[in-house]
């Protein structure tokens, strides 16, 4: 596995596998602590004014069942859309637009109300996912369906059950006027070097 990771994937990509399976360990310290309540997203907490966790609980993972699953679906996405992400963005730009796209998703999460509780990088991964989708919209000027259609389909599929469809959505929301504007910026900046090169004004 070590092998792979170091070989198939991008920098920013592994240390985003590394930092969501880190989340857990942190989250067994924490709660052997008494303490795992201060980073998990409490929504009622987060009200009251102790906005850290709308940070930290996008890396600490409440330990058990649903912790270890939310661990392993978020890193094994993020090991098969790697090679696309990476495409799309620099490192600088992966690590921005997951951050940026996480936090306002649970800023989103507390629609869901005060007694709810929530964690993981879901909201992050769905806002590098269709912020990629507006980046080739904008970068291209074309709708990819194939593109647009699977990711709609992910985005439902994962609104059932315990996930946390708000984070999800927030993510989403943040993402795509982030790739729509990378996916400019880099048309742009190719179209003004092709005409440079060729001493067009």
């Amino acid at each position: 596995m070590s092998f792979n990771l170091r070989f198939t994937l991008s920098k920013p990509g592994r240390n985003l596998i590394i930092a969501i399976v880190a989340g857990l360990v942190a989250g067994v310290i924490l709660n052997v602590l008494n303490l795992l309540y201060l980073f998990v997203q409490f929504n009622a907490l987060v009200e009251s004014g102790w906005v850290v966790p709308i940070f930290t609980s996008i890396f600490v993972v409440a330990p058990g069942l649903l912790g270890f699953v939310d661990v392993f679906f978020n890193a094994i996405a993020v090991y098969f859309l790697d090679p696309l992400l990476s495409s799309v963005y620099s490192d600088r730009q992966y690590y921005t637009v997951f951050l940026v796209t996480a936090v306002f998703g649970n800023m989103l999460s507390l629609l869901n109300g005060p007694n709810v509780v929530s964690f993981g990088a879901s909201g992050g991964i769905f806002g590098l996912i269709a912020g990629a989708l507006t980046f080739d919209y904008a970068y291209n000027r074309r709708v990819n369906p194939a593109f647009l259609g699977w990711f709609l389909f992910v985005f439902i599929y994962s609104s059932f059950g315990s996930a946390d469809v708000y984070a999800h959505l927030g993510g989403s929301l943040m993402g795509l006027p982030l790739g729509y504007y990378l996916g400019s910026k880099r048309r742009r900046r190719e179209i003004g070097a092709v005409a440079w090169r060729y001493g067009y004004p």
